[in-house]
């Protein structure tokens, strides 16, 4: 098996000749292509972090319903092995809604 197959599938012709000089010369060892790094930064409303659970509280009135923006800090939370919940709600909370939020927060983190 080649090195190759280390390669992402969507390459220039460059990063492969770069790659493969690379591994001539045993500095590939540890090393990854394509990978993202995140450079942006989140605050969960509440966090458990000794539990790894994050929970956003997603008001109608900032939050639209499928924002990019927030299933990328799912994703990416995901991928560092964290728990997230997202709760949507409409302000002014009522009581019966603030007790529907709480029991799935206690559920979530227990």
């Amino acid at each position: 098996m080649s090195y190759r197959h280390n390669l992402h599938p969507r390459i220039s012709k460059a990063e492969f000749q770069v790659f493969e000089e690379l591994s001539k010369r045993n500095l590939t060892t540890g090393m990854v292509t394509q990978q993202p790094i995140v450079l942006k930064s989140t605050i969960p409303d509440f966090s458990w972090i000794e539990k790894r659970k994050a929970v956003y509280l997603d008001g109608d009135a900032v939050h639209k319903v499928g924002d990019e923006w927030d299933q990328e800090v799912v994703t990416l939370l995901e991928k560092r092995q964290w728990q997230v919940l997202r709760i949507s709600y409409h302000a002014p909370l009522t009581q019966q809604r603030l007790g529907e939020i709480i029991k799935e927060i206690e559920e979530f983190v227990n």
